[in-house]
């Protein structure tokens, strides 16, 4: 008993919020079998105009037994009326398996989101002893509608342009010729039931960043832990998990012990002093050297999933009716490269210039820079490098990681979202998600990071289509998901 309440002190002090990028979940309290937190966020929005969406916070929750000690997936009521917030601001939505809810806007508007208080409807009520995290990660409505890929271009193995449609949609896309050329060497026809993006998702808002993913390292067992990240978990405290480069530290704070296969816990110092979790610490900087097989896991067990190479392009140029050759995702042919970092490794890490299209390529920063670098209340979509949507980052930073390539057949991919847990080994397990990754292996690059030319940023560049790259650890990469709903 005593051990037992020392873990628990250990596992609240440790657990307190959960904060990505001005996302601050607080504490969470439990009663029966309701959750109740506060939660708050910056820049948010609900448009009737322009892209006619908004943002949201995907919110799930995990809960620990302290008979075996292991974190699980929490599902929560899937009737939205079963769940509440204060006021009148937000609203929650209840989503079909019961992975989680979105947290978003209930009416026109824009700005900061203040504190306001969720109550969660748990499945299956609390035991006494039971601990919990909640989780929140920053998403973007993206519509369903009419979009075009390609882009006219026939350089870096772009696809022949094509308007995705209802229709299209609806019956597939059939031979692989009809969406590249045949030259290519792509085995995959795509049947009506792979996600061509045309239907509504919600796609991450930010690339994954290095606190998410340490905090998900942190709910892994000794097994699993070894799996995701490069070292042993009973590594000494200092070491890093990843590779300690290329702005990216995430090291082990308390070692695992492989005797009895207690796991380590993981946390952020990009200042490289040993004094884990100070505000510069890099928390909220992309995470880099992410392979596919660490992001797809990360993605199972959020409850999301790998976009598409159709997606991404969806998400990048929304639903223009001209495409225009060699755009980025901010809709113009122009990029300023970032030129410096300040206040670097805080909340508030910002590029030392400023210009339209603002983005991270070409090696000048060392590494990738906080997730939302660029984007505040005041800047437009082209000052910010934002989508048509308002993703961040979907050119430069790090590479984002896309179900596609070259010569694999991934058309068994559907829009079947994580179920919130992993294969003992901490392996992502759900079915026809491309296992292994690279270009030949069905996990893309695409999107251009902080390493390579500009020229790479542009939404339909695909040269990375017969790169292995992602399938190892590498700095350039990283990556987010996406969820069906």
């Amino acid at each position: 008993m005593k051990q037992k309440f020392f873990a628990l002190i250990f596992l609240l002090g440790l657990f307190t919020t959960t904060k990505a990028n001005n996302l601050v979940i607080g504490t969470p309290a439990v009663s029966g079998s309701n959750l109740q937190f506060t939660i708050a966020w910056d820049n948010s929005w609900n448009t009737n105009i322009g892209p006619q969406n908004w943002d949201a916070v995907w919110v799930f929750v995990k809960r620990q037994s302290c008979t075996d000690n292991l974190w699980v997936h929490a599902p929560v009521s899937t009737s939205s009326a079963s769940h509440a917030v204060t006021g009148t601001e937000l609203q929650v939505d209840a989503v079909t398996d019961g992975m989680g809810v979105f947290v978003r806007r209930s009416s026109v508007a824009n700005g900061n989101i203040s504190t306001a208080t969720v109550t969660l409807a748990l499945q299956t009520a609390a035991n006494v002893s039971d601990n919990f995290q909640v989780f929140g990660i920053e998403m973007v409505n993206i519509p369903q509608g009419d979009f075009y890929i390609g882009d006219n271009t026939s350089t870096s193995y772009n696809f022949r342009t094509l308007q995705i449609t209802s229709a299209v949609q609806s019956a597939g896309l059939g031979a692989a010729s009809v969406y590249q050329s045949s030259s290519y060497g792509s085995t995959a026809n795509l049947p009506a039931a792979f996600p061509l993006g045309w239907n509504n998702f919600y796609c991450m808002k930010y690339e994954i960043s290095q606190e998410q993913y340490a905090s998900f390292l942190n709910t892994l067992t000794f097994v699993q832990q070894n799996a995701r990240q490069a070292v042993s978990p009973a590594s000494a405290v200092g070491t890093t998990a990843l590779y300690g480069s290329s702005r990216n530290r995430i090291e082990i704070s308390t070692s695992g012990v492989s005797a009895n296969n207690t796991p380590a816990v993981f946390s952020c110092d990009l200042n490289n002093n040993n004094v884990f979790n100070e505000t510069n610490d890099g928390q909220n900087v992309a995470c880099n050297y992410l392979s596919w097989a660490d992001m797809i896991a990360y993605l199972d067990w959020a409850a999301l999933r790998p976009m598409t190479e159709f997606e991404f392009e969806k998400v990048g140029r929304g639903p223009a009716s001209v495409v225009t050759p060699n755009e980025y995702c901010w809709g113009t042919t122009t990029a300023t490269q970032v030129t410096g970092i300040t206040n670097s490794g805080t909340s508030s890490e910002v590029a030392s210039n400023s210009g339209t299209g603002l983005s991270c390529y070409g090696s000048v920063t060392g590494g990738p820079l906080r997730c939302g670098y660029a984007a505040t209340s005041a800047t437009t979509r082209v000052q910010a490098g934002a989508s048509f949507y308002g993703v961040m980052e979907l050119c430069g930073n790090v590479e984002e990681q896309c179900i596609g390539g070259y010569n694999y057949n991934y058309s068994a991919f559907t829009n079947a979202n994580g179920d919130g847990t992993l294969a003992n080994t901490g392996a992502a397990n759900t079915a026809n998600w491309p296992t292994s990754g690279g270009g030949t292996g069905g996990g893309i690059a695409r999107g251009g990071d902080w390493s390579n030319a500009a020229n790479q940023m542009q939404v339909s560049i695909r040269i990375w289509m017969t790169d292995n790259s992602n399938a190892n650890r590498d700095s350039r990469v990283g990556g987010r998901g996406v969820r069906s709903f």
